[in-house]
């Protein structure tokens, strides 16, 4: 549904060396997947969406949307949904207008019934008369919101950070219409730093630093990698093992990670010592963990490369 071979794209800086925001940049999205690119600040997400869509031209490589390249302009478009990081509207329009003027130059004329749905689904109704320059940030994000709902030719849709700036209720409504719409067929391309959403509805995800992509993976099977530790909860005891890492304790439980490896020598001090334990867990993985761990890693790979060849 989305590929990029071997992607790169740079800028001219006034004055200043051209900067590469993409580096032989390679992803591939397949249809019905709800994907996941994540990366740092100025890890060249956004580069990559505006590319991908045909709005940054590449130096060199390949990008194909539905085994075509897009530009600006394409038929292609009609079947795509595209919410930027941040929006820019026509400040002096109202909300209401805003929907059906944006709607209008997609081709598309909703009706004032389904207008209407989604302005109530987002809480917008009663603002539907205020002017978008009297709008909150928030307000405006569930304007673009609107917009991408509104689509119903949408067979790709494209999200730069959609929850920016959302209420907990709207991010959750949001959540379960973007669930529905892959439900129906809809394949979804989502940058975004809340990694706890992402984990939520994502069934694939990219990894990406410095212009390139570290990693791509099922979520499931990046979240099922082997855990080395266990998380412990047991009586307050003296004497406490030095494998076991204390983590939190007060006067009722002392909470600790215990490598794999000692977790029964921990057992045979708890018998001989006759402490009680309350919780042993095999420690979760998290996609913040996993996401913090290949960032970091390779950060410190390049760090040391660094060092070693000065």
């Amino acid at each position: 549904m989305i590929e990029a071979k071997n992607v790169y794209v740079s800028y001219n800086r006034t004055f200043r060396r051209r900067v590469t925001a993409l580096s032989d940049f390679n992803l591939t999205v397949k249809p019905g997947d709800i994907f996941g690119l994540l990366g740092p600040n100025g890890a060249g997400k956004s580069t990559a969406i505006y590319t991908l869509l045909g709005l940054l031209k590449p130096d060199y490589g390949t990008v194909r949307v539905m085994g075509e390249h897009l530009y600006p302009g394409s038929s292609l478009f009609q079947f795509i949904s595209y919410l930027p990081e941040e929006a820019h509207y026509h400040l002096y329009l109202t909300v209401e207008e805003a929907i059906n003027y944006y709607a209008e130059l997609y081709g598309y004329h909703p009706s004032s019934k389904q207008i209407k749905q989604l302005l109530e689904t987002f809480g917008l109704d009663e603002f539907r008369q205020l002017k978008l320059s009297h709008c909150s940030k928030g307000m405006k994000q569930k304007v673009g919101l609107v917009q991408i709902f509104l689509n119903h030719n949408a067979k790709i849709m494209f999200l730069d950070e959609p929850t920016r700036g959302l209420d907990p209720l709207t991010t959750v409504q949001f959540r379960d219409m973007l669930l529905e719409k892959n439900k129906n067929g809809v394949t979804i391309f989502l940058n975004s730093h809340i990694l706890s959403e992402v984990e939520m509805i994502c069934n694939r995800v990219a990894i990406m630093d410095r212009g390139h992509v570290i990693i791509e993976d099922e979520l499931k099977s990046l979240l099922s990698r082997k855990q080395n530790q266990y998380e412990v909860e047991f009586e307050p005891c003296t004497d406490i093992p030095g494998y076991v890492f204390v983590t939190a304790k007060t006067d009722s439980s002392v909470k600790g990670l215990i490598d794999s490896e000692r977790l029964y020598d921990f057992f045979d001090f708890l018998k001989q010592r006759k402490v009680k334990l309350y919780i042993c867990a095999l420690k979760k993985t998290t996609l913040e963990h996993v996401f913090t761990s290949i960032v970091k890693g390779t950060s410190n790979e390049k760090k040391d490369s660094f060092e070693h060849q000065s």
